[in-house]
């Protein structure tokens, strides 16, 4: 649980130091007032990324050279995280002192919502992608080790391939063994979010036509392991080296998330999208909670695209949240929700309502 954010530099915001409880906060304020940058500030903090931009630098208040932010996490034992960007400068610790990524992300476990997250049912795989890596990573953050080998394995293939792709087998070796890996985690993974999807669904009530989860392996055979999985590369070889470029591997996996029997991207109304991707969210939550990890909800404009009974639904399914940050510029809709702390955001200053 986040006990303090101190931020100087970041966006719009005026240098800050915030002190959420625990339980549920909802952050009111008009377009532009700074709600979406705290989440943003939040989810750097926790993650080194922002759920805005693929560019740290972005995140630098303009006029400012740098943004600073630090963090005390209460757990088990209390942890100070710090991630600071500069033109020439940057800075992550935990307890004062450098540490890997994956300690820096087992700290402070996060799940967000962000606008662009509603991609992720009619955009491409990559999008979908991205989930599934999330998360492996959220159930456990040494998952990154894996991930990075399969990517180097991968890049070093590319390469091989658009210089003739002479020595392929042996490369195609490597890549089976991290693809394999790769791909065992994103089933386990699959398996528990629809698990933890199924409760979800009963517990929003909401009257969606039966959704699941299927995940589509690339090469198909990758279930199998390593071994069918670098059989099913050298039958692709010849193809990889005429188009030079790796055409199987996790790279290409996608997940479908069907809507009765058809691709939700396809079907269902704005808002319809919206709750289930939001529902989603709350069953990685758990995934993540099972695996010993209460996180942290992000879910910036919350209630936007949903009816009032639609939002009423989604956000009961929350409640179990350890602490949850919510935004909204509807206070209106919000009248009647259980909401533990309000708080008024403008002008990139936060106050207690």
């Amino acid at each position: 649980m986040l006990a303090q954010l101190v931020a100087s530099g970041f966006r719009n915001l005026e240098p800050l130091v915030w002190q959420p409880a625990g339980g549920s906060h909802l952050v009111l304020g008009g377009n532009g007032a700074g709600k979406t940058s705290l989440l943003e500030a939040l989810y750097v903090l926790a993650t080194t990324r922002s759920f805005r931009t693929s560019q740290l630098g972005d995140c630098i208040r303009h006029g400012s050279e740098l943004f600073h932010l630090e963090g005390e996490v209460e757990s088990e034992q209390r942890t100070r995280l710090e991630v600071g960007f500069g033109r020439e400068w940057r800075l992550r610790t935990v307890n004062g002192r450098p540490a890997p990524l994956a300690e820096h992300l087992a700290a402070l476990p996060v799940v967000a919502w962000a606008t662009g997250d509603s991609e992720m049912l009619s955009g491409p795989p990559v999008f979908r992608r991205r989930f599934l890596d999330r998360g492996i990573v959220g159930m456990r953050p040494t998952a990154l080790e894996v991930l990075g080998r399969y990517r180097r394995a991968l890049r070093q293939k590319r390469e091989l391939l658009a210089s003739g792709g002479h020595g392929l087998e042996a490369w195609n070796e490597v890549l089976a063994g991290a693809a394999a890996d790769l791909i065992a985690r994103r089933l386990a993974y699959v398996e528990a979010l629809a698990s933890r999807l199924g409760e979800v669904l009963a517990e929003a009530g909401l009257p969606f036509p039966e959704i699941s989860l299927r995940y589509r392996p690339s090469p198909a055979s990758g279930l199998e392991g390593a071994e069918a999985v670098r059989e099913s590369l050298e039958r692709m070889a010849d193809r990889e080296r005429q188009r030079q470029l790796p055409l199987l591997g996790p790279h290409r996996d996608d997940l479908e998330i069907l809507w009765g029997e058809r691709e939700m991207g396809r079907v269902g109304s704005a808002g319809e999208k919206k709750a289930l991707l939001l529902l989603l969210l709350a069953a990685h939550g758990r995934v993540v909670d099972a695996a010993g990890r209460s996180p942290v909800y992000l879910l910036d404009d919350a209630d936007a695209e949903l009816a009032p009974p639609t939002l009423a639904a989604v956000w009961s399914v929350f409640a179990v949240a350890r602490q949850l940050v919510a935004s909204s510029n509807r206070p209106q809709v919000w009248l009647t929700l259980p909401v533990g702390s309000l708080w008024q955001m403008e002008s990139g200053r936060i106050s207690a309502l």
